[in-house]
């Protein structure tokens, strides 16, 4: 009993000294640039409140962010007919699906719609070499391993994750002033994804027979926690 009470007096010690640690912020190490590093608070746990329009998972929220450009998905994939792996190529053989180069849209757009006023702020970027600052909408903590390459091998279609990516920018009346570029659809916290890992008629697809042991396996806090 006595060791057990020091290990949790030992673990309370702990926890308090990383607390201390994250809060305190009135001491700066000299020669620090603090227009690179301000000082401020920086909170030791993730924080899901209202923000800048950057939170990666938590509340849905009511705007997506403001972007450099009025990209639409809508005109791309409904009315084109393009697949997303042409321009998020990584999505089937990396962890993460990549943002498209500024090369792969002027492939088509150094042709294509040029006089339009977004495809000339695509140029624009292109011209100066600089990529296009797109705000992230998708964007999971750095504590969560997720691998892109593993779901859309296995047969999750992007939908399913990223809602629906088909209908993203549809210009209401023709203004593209007007459109959503991309906003988040689901809350792609712990308890959406175990769910999905305890129902997705995939992994009875993949696994057949030994489903229910995948499904077991896939309930272990290292498969997204590593």
């Amino acid at each position: 009993m006595r060791h057990l009470f020091r290990k949790v007096v030992y673990a309370a010690a702990a926890i308090f000294a990383v607390f201390a640690v994250s809060c305190d912020y009135s001491v700066i190490p000299s020669g620090t640039d603090t227009a690179v590093h301000p000082k401020g608070f920086h909170p030791l746990f993730p924080q899901y409140g209202p923000s800048d329009g950057q939170i990666a998972t938590g509340v849905i929220p009511d705007k997506p962010p403001e972007q450099p450009i009025q990209f639409t998905h809508y005109r791309h994939v409904t009315m084109l007919g393009m697949d997303c792996q042409y321009c998020h190529t990584e999505a089937r053989r990396s962890i993460h699906a990549g943002v498209p180069p500024v090369e792969v849209c002027m492939g088509c757009h150094k042709h294509v719609k040029t006089d339009k006023p977004e495809i000339k702020k695509l140029a624009s970027y292109w011209d100066k070499r600089e990529p296009i600052p797109w705000k992230k909408v998708h964007d999971l903590p750095d504590y969560v391993y997720f691998s892109h390459e593993r779901h859309v091998r296995a047969g999750v279609d992007c939908t399913e994750c990223h809602g629906l990516i088909p209908l993203e920018g549809k210009w209401p009346d023709g203004d593209a002033s007007k459109a959503e570029v991309m906003k988040r659809a689901t809350p792609l916290q712990m308890g959406w994804c175990l769910q999905c890992h305890a129902t997705h008629p995939s992994i009875d697809n993949n696994y057949g027979d030994d489903a229910d042991l995948r499904r077991a396996e896939l309930k272990d806090c290292f498969t997204c926690h590593k």
